[in-house]
């Protein structure tokens, strides 16, 4: 069984629907002007999602991905968790959700490294949901918001992280398992926030 299967294997269908049902509540939250302390008002950032997980390198010790999937809102269960939660597609396509693009690596030992980016109507809600699925990518693990990025959510334990970062209506999202470190997901993050500000490391990036 890979690492993927035990992980999903380990998260029963009532802790989905549990899943579900948060994000359902601050998708409410959210359109009603109650989340993030009443905030309404949303930065106004957008950035294309396949460009974001597109320009990533492959990270040392990893194999070389193949080319971003955009499957729409209709599989951003599948692309941040891995497996369906037809619950989680509903809440999120009733926070905003507008587009997704996903990319992933994998390597020796189980090592799995899944980019997901992400557009939305509504930043706050973003945030919210993002901060959800970090949590159920890693059932059981500890909190975990890098300092570096403010705003961030995330959750890790032994063999597996997950983290949430929103730059305007953008959503970032990277879910690692096996032996791949904390400075991996945080790069990778880094990354993407440098492709959806349009930077890189010597100034702005194109697609060429």
């Amino acid at each position: 069984m890979t690492t993927r299967s035990r992980r999903q294997a380990l998260q029963p269908r009532s802790s989905l629907t549990a899943l579900a049902a948060a994000i359902l509540a601050v998708v409410v939250a959210v359109t009603t002007g109650c989340a993030a302390g009443g905030r309404v008002e949303q930065q106004s950032l957008e950035a294309d999602p396949a460009f974001i997980v597109r320009v990533l390198p492959t990270r040392p010790g990893l194999d070389i991905a193949g080319a971003e999937r955009t499957p729409g809102p209709a599989g951003f269960d599948q692309a941040t968790l891995g497996h369906a939660v037809p619950d989680l597609v509903t809440s999120a396509e009733a926070g905003g959700l507008r587009e997704v693009a996903v990319r992933d690596w994998t390597g020796p030992g189980g090592a799995l490294l899944v980019a997901v980016a992400s557009l939305w109507d509504d930043g706050e809600a973003a945030a919210a949901i993002g901060g959800e699925v970090a949590r159920a990518a890693v059932p059981g693990g500890s909190v975990w918001t890098p300092s570096q990025y403010g705003g961030s959510q995330g959750a890790r334990s032994a063999d597996a992280r997950a983290l949430s970062v929103v730059i305007g209506k953008v959503a970032l999202f990277v879910r690692a398992e096996g032996p791949v470190d904390d400075e991996a997901v945080l790069r990778t993050i880094q990354l993407m926030r440098k492709a959806a500000a349009g930077e890189d490391e010597e100034g702005t990036i194109t697609s060429g």
